[in-house]
């Protein structure tokens, strides 16, 4: 799967959420559908959304927060991607790689 191009399409047609705080709020409102973490992502930040949100998929790309926020087309760098609803995006049928 293109990583990069779903997420354009995600963007385009989907609700996408950019950052921690708000994948945070997503999960604890159960809105969060998957959670897409950058290579450099904390790995306490991790830990601490798996154990807390064990029934949401989590995926770890092999990008770092510069490269996935520059995939995203934004002017920042992105370590945590919530998403909400794909829109026509395959995003959803990436699996959990967390333990």
């Amino acid at each position: 799967m293109d990583i990069v191009k779903q997420l354009k399409t995600a963007i385009n047609n989907g609700t996408l959420l950019f950052g921690q705080n708000q994948t945070v709020a997503a999960c604890a409102h159960g809105e969060a559908k998957l959670v897409i973490l950058a290579a450099n992502c904390p790995l306490g930040y991790i830990e601490k959304l798996h154990s807390s949100h064990p029934d949401i998929p989590i995926h770890r790309v092999g990008m770092v927060n510069r490269e996935l926020g520059a995939a995203c087309a934004k002017p920042f760098h992105v370590s945590t991607i919530c998403v909400v609803d794909a829109g026509t995006s395959d995003l959803l049928s990436l699996r959990s790689n967390i333990d």
